[in-house]
């Protein structure tokens, strides 16, 4: 609808790293979006994944490469957290 509409679109993905990564790549397919709020530092963010997110020096966060959602999930973090 953004889209349709010419309206900025900027997802919050102050859920976890998974939503944070599924964010990231949204807005990248969506040319009405260019950023994605995000919270930090929480674990759920911080350790859910094998390589933390990290602003780059200019502030911005690079959309994972790999496969699926690009992350790679840290296991005893999912236990921990009990996610």
């Amino acid at each position: 609808m953004a889209y349709e509409h010419n309206i900025w679109y900027v997802p919050h993905g102050w859920n976890t790293a998974i939503g944070l990564a599924a964010d990231l790549h949204l807005v990248a397919a969506v040319p009405v979006a260019r950023y994605v709020e995000y919270l930090t530092p929480t674990p759920y963010i911080d350790e859910l994944i094998t390589v933390p997110f990290k602003p780059d020096a200019e502030g911005f966060l690079r959309i994972p490469e790999k496969p699926g959602l690009g992350i790679e999930l840290n296991r005893e973090a999912l236990k921990r957290y009990g996610v």
